[in-house]
């Protein structure tokens, strides 16, 4: 997708070693998405204007009020008025009601927390997802490698979804929460089996962002960041392995560790 026309050059003032430097630099847009469902607006969110249909169905689906593609019946983006309009049946719409009760506890990004496993409407991951260290360390590089909006302005968080060897989808976005989201949204209309996929964040791993990748099925998710204490334990009880700090040559791993095996049978070494 062309994302051009998200990114401006603006005259600035760079001060390095001690002196003025005049110079253009690349700047990211940003705007406000208004989500309107069944003709009546819902929500509203500050976004990167690209993959606008996903990001507003991937909400929806991370927050619990659409669960498979069948319940969004339609759905349509108004460039000119930053406007998602979605026609969901009628099982999504009572989930919707329900929703806008307010007595889920909210998050940061104004969604719900997942902070039960047993609210999950996707299955459980499976255990036969096995990678390696060299494929760990592999898969967060091409991530890296992957982030052009980032490179270009540093302004931007990203999502991927992979198998083993190479990313298959991946998305930008200055909210970390609506990267995720942007991937969830691709998963979900793409109808795809996660079961066998790993998942790529730029960001760090809130109960928030946890909450997100387990509704999505996905049984690995791979940061360059740091874990909150209250996602260890989410991944945890929900059987998500969750690697964190990986770059370079190492990584942590904090939750169901058989899931990645030694690239070369090796001495396990612990540092106590």
């Amino acid at each position: 997708m062309d994302r051009k026309h998200i990114v401006k050059q603006v005259d600035i003032t760079r001060i390095k070693d001690n002196k003025k430097i005049l110079m253009k630099d690349s700047i990211i847009d940003e705007d406000i998405l208004e989500i309107f469902i069944n003709k009546n607006k819902a929500f509203q969110m500050v976004f990167s204007m690209t993959d606008t249909e996903a990001l507003a169905v991937g909400f929806l689906f991370t927050q619990g009020i659409v669960h498979k593609k069948k319940d969004v019946e339609a759905i349509e983006f108004f460039k000119e008025r930053n406007q998602c309009h979605i026609t969901l049946d009628d099982r999504a719409q009572e989930r919707l009601t329900e929703f806008e009760k307010g007595h889920q506890v909210k998050g940061s990004s104004g969604g719900t927390l997942l902070q039960d496993p047993a609210d999950l409407f996707s299955s459980c991951p499976e255990d036969h997802l096995r990678i390696t260290y060299d494929q760990v360390l592999t898969l967060i590089q091409l991530h890296w490698d992957h982030s052009e909006l980032f490179h270009k302005t540093g302004a931007v968080h990203s999502a991927g979804l992979c198998n083993s060897s190479k990313i298959l989808s991946y998305y930008e976005d200055i909210g970390r929460h609506n990267a995720l989201d942007k991937l969830a949204g691709d998963i979900l209309l793409k109808e795809m089996d996660t079961r066998d996929k790993i998942a790529t964040v730029s960001c760090r791993m809130s109960l928030e962002i946890i909450g997100k990748i387990i509704k999505t099925g996905i049984p690995i998710v791979i940061s360059n960041a740091a874990p909150t204490l209250s996602a260890i334990k989410l991944a945890d009880k929900a059987g998500l392995t969750l690697i964190g700090f990986a770059r370079n040559n190492r990584f942590n791993v904090y939750t169901h560790e058989k899931r990645i095996q030694a690239s070369v049978p090796d001495d396990v070494k612990r540092l106590d």
